[in-house]
């Protein structure tokens, strides 16, 4: 199998590149800047130097904000030909705060309250309505930058006075108030892979360890972990850094890093961070190298006829609400099982099997 990792060449870049050498046969880095993409009439080819790069059997992009096009038309070009941890559309959502909350609202995850706004003018009007503190954000930033806090309204109206020049849209949030702390978790896939708390350093609003803040390894609840996991997948990334906020009364998603750095949360957890995601990349490489695709879950369901049905195998997610299992209405159909039934289960880690329980009354056994 062969990879390329397409970077500013960065060290956390690099060292899922290190890691990845010890599953991939072929391990190359890419700097971004040296990348053209060049439309044709019926393609798009990705030269490097001038020339065509390399088929890969997995390509992992990473880098700033700043590159969002050109990521996004580099995926374009290689979707369905290689696997894509990211994908196009991707880019374009994970880096731009306001399209990473409108795909997280979408698909239910929670945020905190957000007005988004045009103008100045606009944005003042919803100045005067809110509850402070606040939160600023322009779309476009990372680590932490491009983020504001406003005390009043006479502070948040300096700072929009200010961002006026940059002519971006304004993102107005609620300030939810953590102590100056918040959840950073590194997704891959279904899984997170590490998580730490993050404490902002002295008269620091924000706890970005770019911005001063340390960490410390931090396990998160179940329903924390699945908005993470839930929020990676609302933009459609495999591999992904979520930063949350908890307070006694809320936890909501703040931001989607797709390139995020891991020296911090490698530090943090004492966890080789790099060595998972390069792991988990040659999995997935792996997985579909050999061709195991996704299943058609709703087609196999509509297929099965119910009457004759006997040691079906069914594959299927699970809906999984505050760690409780809710099963497909189908496997209630199929099992005849009825809310009276007493059933038996047989666990174990990734293993549940259900049965009816057979009640043998005494006078049977005694004949």
């Amino acid at each position: 199998m062969k990879l390329a990792i397409i970077s500013l060449g960065g060290k956390s870049s690099l060292n899922i590149l290190k890691e990845a050498k010890k599953y991939f046969e072929v391990a190359d880095h890419i700097n971004i800047k040296e990348i053209t993409v060049q439309g044709e009439a019926k393609e798009l080819v990705i030269n490097h130097n001038g020339k065509p790069i390399d088929n890969y059997d997995c390509v992992y992009l990473r880098g700033s904000f700043r590159y969002a096009l050109l990521q996004r038309a580099i995926s374009m070009a290689l979707e369905g030909k290689t696997y894509l941890p990211l994908r196009p559309e991707s880019f374009t959502l994970g880096h731009d705060k306001l399209l990473t909350l409108l795909a997280l609202q979408r698909n239910n995850v929670s945020i905190p309250t957000t007005y988004l706004a045009a103008t100045t003018d606009t944005a003042k009007k919803v100045l005067e309505e809110v509850n402070y503190p606040i939160i600023l954000k322009i779309p476009a930033g990372t680590q932490g930058k491009g983020v504001m806090f406003a005390e009043t309204f006479e502070s948040a109206k300096t700072i929009l006075d200010t961002l006026e020049v940059v002519k971006q849209t304004y993102i107005i949030q609620e300030y939810i108030d953590t102590n100056t702390t918040d959840v950073r978790a590194i997704v891959a896939g279904k899984k997170v892979i590490a998580s730490m708390r993050r404490k902002g350093a002295a008269r620091e609003m924000r706890a970005n360890i770019h911005m001063g803040g340390k960490g410390k390894a931090y396990e998160l609840s179940y329903d924390v972990e699945q908005m993470a996991i839930q929020s990676a997948k609302a933009i459609d990334a495999d591999i992904c850094a979520v930063d949350i906020l908890e307070s006694k009364n809320k936890a909501a998603v703040i931001e989607v890093n797709l390139s995020p750095g891991l020296e911090g949360i490698t530090e943090a957890t004492d966890k080789n961070v790099a060595r998972k995601i390069a792991k988990f990349l040659a999995d997935e490489t792996k997985k579909r190298h050999e061709g195991k695709k996704g299943n058609e879950v709703n087609q196999m369901m509509k297929n099965l006829d119910i009457e004759k049905v006997e040691d079906q195998e069914i594959i299927t997610n699970l809906n999984i609400k505050a760690g409780i299992i809710k099963l497909p209405e189908m496997v209630t159909k199929i099992t005849g099982f009825t809310p009276d039934d007493e059933l038996s289960m047989n666990i174990s880690k990734g293993h549940l099997e259900i049965k009816k329980y057979e009640i043998v009354k005494e006078d049977k056994k005694r004949r």
